[in-house]
């Protein structure tokens, strides 16, 4: 994937003020099929699978007995099949854990990830850019809700999408044709730098950088990807306990950081209480904004050292430097 185009800081400014396409068709494509595809999902994922209908979507999650996340997606509702979407190297290893608890439902699943290709448009400008591309007016949707959307004559699936902190919409097609479609957006282009940039901003956290096996979804504020009414599901009892009889000990948060040293995932979080350093957290992701000037930094501290406005120090040896605990997400177009 290209890191940038042009000037990776001038890719972020055009998405925040205008409009930003950019080709995300090497993340993960899964379609699961037959009749029992919804009851089968919904005692496996966290989130209330029975609650979709066709041309919605939402997030969910799919955890081990214990909570932990193996898999964090979008997945949305089609007539007669589910068409999820995952980080990329995420597929197989979802389509592998959803077969160990597949016994005699009637439910196919299929790793598509090399048949759609995905070009994603992101910015406050992108419904006006799709609704003149498709000669349509596209009304406001909820995010994860999809349509199918006419591009060069191609059909498409358009689908509400936010994790840049704007407007936007991921748009897909079979690969043979992704080109065609490519070709009609006419529009600015950016990169993955600027996407992780942007994404950082919103306070979007990504699976393998911000969460992993390890990580239990409430540490990274996904409650929009839980259901805590649908009944039982894998690693249901660890996050109702949590949610309704207690807490958990970290949280991901958010970091501004004093002076021009960009952390990276890893740097560790050190609070003095009481005049004693502790470590009480870990860096997962960090940038220069381009929109605050700033550098800021994610990751996971301890709940009672979260407060807004809590100095902390993030160390990398033999390198220490000040910063400030703030709430996510840093920037929101509101």
């Amino acid at each position: 994937m290209p890191g940038h185009y042009s000037n990776p800081v001038e890719e972020h400014l055009n998405v925040r003020s205008n409009v930003g396409i950019l080709d995300l068709s090497h993340r993960g494509k899964v379609i699961i099929s037959g009749k029992d595809r919804t009851s089968f999902l919904q005692k496996i994922l966290s989130q209330d699978i029975n609650s979709l209908t066709p041309s919605s979507g939402a997030y969910s999650t799919l955890l081990d007995v214990k909570g932990r996340m193996l898999a964090y997606m979008k997945i949305y509702c089609d007539e007669d099949s589910f068409f999820i979407d995952l980080e990329p190297g995420l597929s197989e290893i979802f389509v592998q854990a959803l077969k160990h608890y597949q016994f005699r439902e009637d439910v196919v699943m299929e790793d598509v990830t090399e048949r759609y290709g995905l070009i994603t448009v992101q910015g406050p400008q992108s419904r006006q850019l799709l609704s003149s591309v498709a000669n349509m007016d596209i009304k406001d949707m909820p995010e994860c809700s999809h349509i199918n959307l006419p591009i060069n004559n191609i059909n498409t699936k358009a689908v509400r999408t936010s994790y840049t902190g704007e407007e936007g919409y991921d748009i897909y097609a079979l690969r043979d044709e992704i080109h065609t479609v490519w070709d009609a957006l006419i529009g600015p282009i950016f990169g993955i730098e600027a996407l992780e940039t942007l994404r950082i901003e919103a306070g979007t956290p990504v699976y393998f950088s911000d969460m992993d096996e390890h990580t239990i979804p409430v540490e990274s504020n996904l409650d929009k990807a839980i259901s805590y009414t649908k009944g039982c599901y894998i690693g249901q009892e660890t996050i109702s306990r949590i949610k309704f009889r207690g807490h958990v000990n970290r949280t991901l948060t958010g970091f501004y950081i004093n002076g021009d040293i960009v952390p990276v995932k890893g740097d560790k979080i050190i609070k003095i209480i009481h005049d004693i350093e502790q470590n009480v957290g870990v860096v997962t992701s960090a940038c220069h904004s381009p929109t605050l000037n700033k550098i800021i930094a994610m990751g996971y501290i301890r709940i009672e050292c979260n407060e807004p406005g809590e100095t902390i120090y993030i160390e990398r040896d033999p390198q220490r430097f000040t910063a400030v605990v703030t709430k996510l997400p840093f920037y929101t177009r509101d």
